[in-house]
């Protein structure tokens, strides 16, 4: 089953267009896309307005939208909490994870219409500029031809 979640994009060039994503489930529960939402929708109760909110250290989710560096902050804590450290030149932040979104779908194989579709990237240039080739494997073009 897909869920749609209809947005509100913040972008320069999208503000105030209205967005759909399609949020697909995963192959397993503990890592799948559409019941972390659902969970997280019947546990915050939100039925209108910004879907990702502060919640404060009482643990009451309140009504605005996080910042972008709330998002930034939240991911450096997780991942300290996990024991991950970045490096001065890939630290974890938001557009790390974009980054490494895009080249883990371009090494698998998914087509480039089908990464700009999820990225919402307009630009095939600006969508491979994301991928981080030093990533993608050492394994030469003449090899996987068969040669």
């Amino acid at each position: 089953m897909i869920k749609r979640l209809d947005t509100f994009l913040s972008e320069t060039l999208y503000r105030g267009s209205r967005a759909h994503s399609l949020i697909p489930h995963g192959r397993a529960d503990d890592t799948c896309p559409a019941t972390a939402l659902k969970t997280w929708l019947e546990l915050s109760e939100i039925t209108v307005g910004p879907l990702f909110r502060k919640v404060n250290r009482g643990g009451v989710v309140e009504r605005a939208r996080l910042t972008t560096d709330a998002v930034r902050q939240i991911l450096l804590k997780r991942a300290a909490k996990a024991g991950l450290k970045g490096t001065l030149a890939e630290p974890f932040s938001p557009h790390g994870l974009r980054a490494g979104f895009v080249t883990t779908a371009y090494r698998n194989g998914v087509p480039d219409e089908e990464i700009m579709g999820h990225t919402r990237h307009r630009s095939l240039t600006t969508m491979r500029s994301y991928v981080r080739r030093a990533k993608l494997g050492r394994e030469s073009p003449a090899g996987k031809v068969g040669l």
